[in-house]
Formats: C-alpha cells, sequence, structure tokens
C-alpha cells in the first residue's frame, strides 16, 4: 500500500511500518478513529473531525492527551512529504498496549496516524451510483455469536463497572435477558432443598457459544447432573443462590455479586465448589483417557 503511518510520532512507509502485536486496538477493536480527507495538501474540515474523534474517546474513556494543534502539525507533516494530490488520512487512537482484556491503570494509548492517496471517483463511478444490501447490524442480536476481535463495547463497559466497584459487565439483551460477561460465558444455581438447577442461556438469546461453556456441560451430564439451557432474566435473579462464569484462561469462575444481590458461590459447601473440582479432575487427567470425573451432586 502506497503512502506513510506516523506511529506515535516515528514516520515509515506503510508497507514497513511496526505497530505492537499486542496494541488494543488490533486485538480487541478497543480504539477510535476518523478518516479525514485532504486535497492538495489542505486537510478539509479538520477541526471538525477531531471533536468528534475526542467525543468517542471520551464516550470509550479512551486517554487522548495530544492537543489539536499537535495532531494538525502530524497531518500535515505526513501530507507534505506525500505530496499526494487527493488524500486520506486515518486517525486511530488506541487504549494502548496489553495481553489481556482488563484494562490497567497507567495504560497509555497509541496513535496511529496513515497517510495514503485517495483520488476522486471517476464520472463513470458517479452515473452508476451505488448498489447497497441490508443487513441487520451485528450488535446484541439474537443468535448464536462469532469470536469476533471487537472488544470496544465490553472494554467501556468494563471502565464503567470498574468505576463504580465492579470488575465486569454482565450484558443483557433487548428482552432483559441474560447473555454474558464482557469475555466469558455464565451460569446460575438455585438450591430447593435436595433439587438443584444449574441453568446457562442458550446460544438464541445472543451469546458466544464458548468451548469451556460446553465441556462444564459435557462434564456435569457426564456425572449425571443436569444442566439447562434457558432463558434467564433479571426478574428472576432473586432466586439464585450461586453463579459462576467459564472461560479458556480461567476455566469455572465463581460470581459474589449481581448488582446489588449476593451469591454464594465462594462458600466451602457451595454447589459451584463440586463443579470446579470437577472440572479440575478432568483438567487433570485430560489427554490420559481416565474418565473418573466425578459423581453427582449429593
Amino acid at each position: 500500500m502506497a503512502g506513510l503511518v506516523s506511529v506515535n510520532g516515528h514516520v515509515t512507509k506503510t508497507v514497513e511500518a511496526f505497530i505492537p502485536a499486542q496494541d488494543r486496538g488490533f486485538l480487541f477493536g478497543d480504539a477510535v478513529y476518523e478518516m479525514i480527507a485532504a486535497r492538495d495538501g489542505r486537510l478539509l474540515d479538520f477541526a471538525a473531525h477531531v471533536a468528534r474523534l475526542r467525543r468517542a474517546a471520551g464516550k470509550t474513556r479512551i486517554p487522548m492527551p495530544w492537543t489539536d494543534a499537535e495532531l494538525r502539525f502530524e497531518c500535515e507533516h505526513l501530507l507534505s512529504l506525500t505530496k499526494f494530490p487527493q488524500a486520506a488520512l486515518r486517525v486511530m487512537i488506541s487504549r494502548g498496549t496489553s495481553s489481556t482484556l482488563r484494562v490497567e491503570p497507567g495504560m497509555q494509548p497509541n496513535r496511529y496516524i496513515f497517510c495514503a492517496p485517495a483520488p476522486l471517483p471517476a464520472s463513470s463511478q458517479y452515473e452508476a451510483g451505488l448498489r447497497l444490501k441490508t443487513k441487520k447490524h451485528p450488535l446484541n442480536p439474537r443468535g448464536e455469536q462469532l469470536k469476533s476481535p471487537f472488544y470496544l463495547h465490553a472494554a467501556t463497559a468494563q471502565v464503567e463497572a470498574q468505576a463504580e466497584g465492579c470488575d465486569d459487565v454482565l450484558w443483557m439483551n433487548a428482552d432483559y435477558e441474560f447473555t454474558e460477561t464482557g469475555s466469558a460465558n455464565i451460569f446460575l444455581i438455585s438450591r430447593d432443598g435436595d433439587l438443584v438447577e444449574i441453568a446457562t442461556p442458550p446460544p438464541a438469546v445472543g451469546i458466544l457459544c464458548g468451548i469451556t461453556r460446553a465441556r462444564v456441560i459435557e462434564l456435569l451430564e457426564r456425572s449425571q447432573i443436569p444442566v439447562t439451557e434457558r432463558s434467564l432474566t433479571v426478574e428472576e435473579l432473586p432466586r439464585f443462590d450461586e453463579g459462576f462464569v467459564t472461560s479458556s484462561l480461567r476455566g469455572p469462575f465463581p460470581i459474589s455479586r449481581i448488582d446489588k444481590h449476593r451469591l454464594h458461590s465462594t462458600r466451602p459447601q457451595a454447589v459451584f465448589q463440586h463443579i470446579l473440582r470437577l472440572y479440575r479432575s478432568w483438567e487433570s487427567h485430560e489427554g490420559e483417557g481416565n474418565q473418573g470425573y466425578g459423581s453427582p451432586l449429593n
């Protein structure tokens, strides 16, 4: 690709640019950006673009410590080096560099400004016009979700949750059904005497069907412990005594509170503790042909 890119002020050819492999914009889509047009070295509506970029950065709580003058100087410097008669500048601000979704204090944002040629459309293209196809927006859809690197909404919600003394967000769909957290599936547990219900949201409500989620369901069913995939709503939250999330890195992990509702998943005799032992037993014997994964709950 022709053009230049400035990475935190270091200018190189686009094809030679070094962008950190653990940049959050690359890993999680945790970034905001603007596309700015230039004609004969003149930036078009630069102030309006930067103002919108700052609004987006503010809403997503991505730090943007550079002044408008500094950003303008950098854009105009790239234009002076490339001398494209028509150019496109992509100004992208990522939250920073890290290997996990967790937003750590003191993280420094990364600044990328790409400058590439952008010839005006030919007259024949104007005459043909655009052919558009409608498609439902992928945000908050129903049905099973694909695994995507776009985590901007999850990261923003996590920052807001952390500001309120929580660790993560628990998403609900438009019908107030629980779906999943920012990066994990959820299970809720209720007990009525000797009766135990372990329930998890089904794919139809709009979840990513996690690998560890499926493994936990398999282990429970193999041990003759029933698991129900059903809609779980915020209205019935008070009836649940315990809860846990599942993810590939952490395995099953207990939940202690959802909003103001306390859960007792961390108690020594909690049902979750049996599930955790069941999972760890599988984990320690996985690949060894051992089928002794545990026994039904008492």
